[in-house]
């Protein structure tokens, strides 16, 4: 006979919140709590950092403002304001900044995977030259970043010997 708060094994199970028959949240004593950790960094409230995180894991605007439980007028409203904007275009940077971060992780088996299909002789050919294209053109577009890059070094070192030429003429005058 199984008795309140056991198992069918017979193991102590946690205690239900009352009337959901869901377990509670675990609570990290070390953490603190929302409320003392002050004002954001960005200058939005505690609602609007919520609205930008169900923004990054929503599909469209209504969900992530149902989400974030407000009116989806006052997301639309809190996304012209230039603040709330900003920190948006801060969030939204940072969680793609992972996304290309693995991508850069996985580039070598990416590559290696290509490689492999291009060079399988069972491949059909379609998947073959697919490949191929793929490596000459990911080749191709790596040159051209690197000419770039080195391109723009060169400008910035000419901006910086002119702009400190122009500081010492000015200083001399």
């Amino acid at each position: 006979m199984m008795h309140e708060g056991e198992s069918q094994e017979g193991e102590p199970q946690e205690p239900l919140e009352e009337g959901t028959g869901i377990p509670p949240e675990p609570v990290d004593q070390e953490e603190e709590a929302p409320e003392d950790l002050g004002p954001h960094p960005d200058g939005i409230s505690k609602k609007q950092e919520a609205a930008i995180v169900a923004l990054l894991n929503e599909p469209t605007i209504p969900k992530a403002a149902a989400s974030a439980n407000v009116a989806s007028r006052t997301l639309y409203r809190w996304m012209r304001d230039p603040t709330f904007a900003r920190a948006y275009r801060k969030s939204r940077r940072e969680a793609f900044g992972q996304a290309t971060a693995m991508t850069q992780k996985y580039a070598v088996v990416a590559v290696s995977t290509l490689v492999r299909l291009m060079t399988d002789t069972i491949s059909p050919a379609h998947v073959r030259v697919t490949a191929a294209v793929a490596l000459l053109r990911f080749g191709h577009d790596g040159i051209e970043l690197d000419d770039l890059a080195g391109r723009v070094e060169q400008l910035e070192q000419a901006a910086g010997k002119e702009a400190n030429g122009h500081l010492a003429r000015h200083q001399a005058a």
